[in-house]
């Protein structure tokens, strides 16, 4: 690895906490997008708008979009686990609050740590490892237990359930994911599996739910958001983040997650927090830090003072 992928300055630390926030966000604006359409309508439409948005990342960086021929099984299994994981994500949205889903579904690190130790090759659980997982379940488990604001949650524990169902299933998607990059250019991974879950949010939602929508300027601005920005801008800039800088210790600066996604819930739907997810969030935020700051520990990187100042 050279010199300059192994030094993060500020602005890659910068861009990296920004793009933590814009994930966040995406989780309070996929609930509002439910105010003008059903969840897996919902889906269908971010996905098809962002996927654009998606196919000019290989077509100015001189990636190849195609697949392999060896490569299309591998992508649609790929497809079809994320497009369940945003299904069951969508559901838990619709029965829990912002603040909640978030917390839960943003700890999917430490599921991808925890599931990485038995089928990653070489990716074993430390003692320091250990310790933050710990830490994170403990959050979980109290934010899990919680009671979110009543008029965003008609369900919250099977709501929060699911959260965390989603969670295990974006650990399980991360750990195969790792695997196929060995031999998959990464841009096809993530714009195929984009692109082969439309079909499953179709399928769902002509079955099971109505199809009209109902736009206004809230939705639509939140539509818009979660395509353009969280699907397809934020990929690509992360994608260039982790190509020019080592990706673990990159992924240390994402771990205040789960707080943005509070923060913007309150902001948003002005949901009441309490102490428990206050707590909670934190604790989930800080064993994330914990994990992958332990995670990128035998990489020598050099990190400029301002840029420790700013972590």
């Amino acid at each position: 690895m050279s010199a300059s992928a192994r030094s993060v300055g500020a602005g890659a630390i910068a861009t990296a906490v920004l793009l933590s926030a814009v994930w966040g966000a995406n989780i309070v604006a996929i609930k509002i997008t439910f105010e003008a359409a059903e969840p897996m309508w919902s889906a269908f439409w971010r996905m098809l708008l962002g996927l654009p948005v998606l196919a000019l990342w290989p077509l100015f960086g001189g990636a190849r979009l195609r697949p392999e021929p060896s490569e299309w099984r591998w992508l649609m299994i790929l497809g079809v686990l994320f497009g369940f994981q945003i299904v069951l994500l969508n559901i838990s949205l619709d029965l829990t609050s912002a603040a909640y889903c978030a917390t839960l579904f943003n700890a999917a690190p430490i599921f991808t740590n925890l599931l990485a130790h038995f089928y990653a090759e070489g990716d074993r659980l430390s003692r320091r490892r250990v310790i933050g997982l710990i830490v994170a379940f403990g959050g979980v488990g109290m934010v899990l237990l919680g009671k979110p604001d009543a008029r965003l949650a008609p369900a919250p524990l099977l709501g929060n359930l699911l959260a965390v169902s989603t969670a295990m299933l974006v650990g399980v998607r991360m750990v195969y994911t790792k695997r196929l990059v060995k031999s998959i250019d990464p841009t096809r991974t993530i714009f195929w599996q984009v692109a082969f879950s439309v079909p499953v949010f179709l399928a769902g939602a002509a079955l099971f739910e109505d199809p009209s929508i109902e736009w206004a300027w809230r939705p639509a601005l939140a539509m818009l958001y979660c395509s353009w920005g969280a699907v397809g801008i934020a990929f690509i800039v992360w994608a260039r983040l982790i190509k020019e800088h080592p990706p673990g210790l990159i992924s240390v600066f994402v771990f205040p997650t789960p707080l943005f996604g509070v923060l913007f819930s309150a902001l948003l739907f002005g949901e009441a927090l309490s102490a428990a997810l206050i707590v909670g969030a934190v604790a989930v935020a800080l064993g994330i830090l914990i994990v992958t700051w332990e995670r990128q520990g035998r990489e020598t990187v050099a990190v400029p003072v301002e840029a420790r100042k700013a972590a």
